[in-house]
C-alpha cells in the first residue's frame, strides 16, 4: 500500500511536470493501479475459472464505488466531502457515461455466457456465441473511444508548487529528471504488484481453508486484495486536493477492469458462468452504483453522509453473499 501511494505521488509529479490534464492523470493512475485486477482476471479466465475471473472484476467494480468513493468522500481535502467545479463535473460526467455504457455491455456479455458444461458445445455453434463476441467487441470499442475522449481533452490540471518546481528543475536537467521520475513510477508499481501477488495467494489459501465458494472468493476476497493499491491511489488523490481526479479514477478503473478483465479475455477464451448470482445480483448492483455516482457528479458533490451509506451498502452486499 505504501508503494501504491509512492506510485501515485510520482505519477502526479510526471503529469504536472508536462502539464497533462486531470483526465490523463486519472487514466494513468487507473491503468497502473488496476493491473492486479485485470491481470488476475485474465489468468483465471485463461485457466478455465471464468467464475472467479468475472467475480474479481465485478467485485472490484462494486468495491471501487462503494468503498473507495465512500472513503474518498470521508477523507477528502474539503471538510464537506468532494466538491467538483463546473469543468470538473463536466469532465467526470463524460467519463461516467462511458463507464455506464461499458457496464451495461458487460451485463449483456455475462447474460449470454453458457451456464453448464453440457450446453457449451451447442453454445459454441449457436447464435449466442456470435452475439457474445459482438458484445465484447462493442465493449472494447466503447473503451477505445473512452481513451480517445480522455486524450483529446486539452485543458491541463491546476497548477501547483510542485509543477513550478519541476519545470524549473526540468530546464536544468531534463533527461535525468524525467528518467528518475519514470524509474520511480515503474519501481513503485513493481513493488505494489509483488505485494498484491502475496495477498492474492494468501486469499486463495484462506478461502480454501474456510471452504468458501469460488465465486465469493473472486467477488470479495480476491477483489479486495487486488483493489488495495487502487484504494491508496484514489484516497491519496482525494487527500492532496485532487478530488476530481479521484472521481474520474474510479470511473476509469471500472471501465478498464471491465474491458480488459472481462471483454478482452472472453473475446479469445471460452467462459462458463455456473453461478448466476453475478448476473442477477452483482451486476445490477454495479449498474445502480454507477448511476448513483453519475447522479453525484450531476450534483457536483459527494458528501460524507452518502459516503457512509456507500460503505454500509458494501457491508450489506457482503453479508448477503455469505447467506446465499
Amino acid at each position: 500500500m505504501g508503494a501504491a501511494a509512492w506510485f501515485t505521488r510520482r505519477l502526479e509529479a510526471l503529469c504536472e511536470l508536462f502539464g497533462l490534464s486531470i483526465g490523463i492523470l486519472s487514466l494513468l493512475s487507473a491503468i497502473g493501479a488496476n493491473i492486479p485486477n485485470y491481470a488476475a482476471s485474465i489468468d483465471a479466465i485463461v485457466t478455465s475459472h471464468a467464475d472467479v475471473g468475472i467475480g474479481i472484476i465485478v467485485g472490484s467494480s462494486i468495491y471501487n464505488i462503494a468503498i473507495i468513493l465512500g472513503l474518498c468522500a470521508l477523507a477528502s481535502y474539503e471538510t464537506s466531502g468532494i466538491t467538483l467545479n463546473a469543468q470538473e463535473a463536466q469532465d467526470a460526467r463524460g467519463i461516467g457515461w462511458y463507464a455506464l455504457a461499458i457496464t451495461l455491455g458487460i451485463q449483456a456479455v455475462i447474460a449470454l455466457l453458457p451456464t453448464t458444461p453440457s450446453i457449451v458445445k451447442s453454445w459454441e455453434t449457436g447464435p449466442a456465441h456470435i452475439l457474445t463476441l459482438l458484445a465484447n467487441l462493442i465493449v472494447l470499442g466503447i473503451f477505445a473511444w473512452l481513451i480517445v475522449h480522455i486524450l483529446r481533452r486539452s485543458h491541463p490540471g491546476p497548477a501547483s508548487p510542485l509543477a513550478t518546481h519541476s519545470q524549473a528543475h526540468l530546464s536544468r536537467s531534463p533527461s535525468i529528471h524525467i528518467f528518475r521520475l519514470s524509474a520511480e513510477v515503474v519501481l513503485a508499481l513493481g513493488i505494489a504488484l509483488l505485494g498484491v501477488v502475496v495477498m492474492v495467494q494468501s486469499g486463495e489459501v484462506v478461502s480454501a481453508d474456510l471452504h468458501l465458494p469460488s465465486v465469493f472468493t473472486g467477488l470479495v476476497i480476491l477483489a479486495v486484495a487486488t483493489s488495495l493499491p487502487n484504494t491508496v491511489v484514489a484516497v491519496s488523490l482525494a487527500r492532496t486536493n485532487e478530488a476530481a481526479a479521484s472521481v474520474e479514477e474510479i470511473f476509469s478503473s471500472n471501465s478498464i477492469n471491465l474491458a480488459l478483465g472481462i471483454a478482452l479475455p472472453l473475446l479469445f477464451w471460452q467462459g462458463l458462468l455456473s453461478d448466476r448470482s453475478i448476473l442477477f445480483l452483482d451486476m445490477p448492483l454495479t449498474i445502480l452504483l454507477t448511476l448513483g455516482m453519475l447522479f453525484g457528479v450531476l450534483k457536483r458533490h459527494f458528501g460524507r453522509v452518502p459516503g457512509l451509506v456507500l460503505l454500509c451498502i458494501y457491508v450489506v452486499w457482503v453479508i448477503a453473499h455469505l447467506w446465499i
